[in-house]
């Protein structure tokens, strides 16, 4: 199972997951899902943006899924970003939501 970073995640917290989708095979789903799989195995509270494509198809515009992850981001304690997201216009602006609102941020590269 992947190795997660859990340092400074506490039980009770949500956790939403941030990382590129654009450009990447299956809009990196595979990275998203087994990230969310060992949060959840590790018994963690998990939001994974990459379901939203299963509830409304892939056909819909980029500010479409944006809108809708960042709902479901602003549910959550904490923001676990994780791949090379240096360059994912995405990534950069749920951590500029996430500090403004105060969200813990967690690098899984720390």
């Amino acid at each position: 199972m992947l190795k997660i970073n859990i340092k400074n995640i506490s039980k009770h917290q949500t956790v939403y997951l941030s990382g590129p989708m654009t450009g990447l095979p299956d809009c990196n789903r595979a990275a998203f899902n087994s990230r969310a799989e060992a949060f959840r195995a590790a018994g963690y509270e998990v939001q994974n943006p990459a379901d939203i494509s299963v509830t409304f198809g892939t056909h819909k515009s980029y500010e479409f899924y944006f809108k809708r992850a960042l709902r479901l981001m602003l549910t959550c304690d904490v923001v676990y970003v994780f791949g090379d997201y240096t360059r994912s216009r995405g990534v950069n602006m749920e951590l500029q939501v996430a500090q403004m609102a105060g969200m813990l941020i967690v690098r899984e590269n720390e």
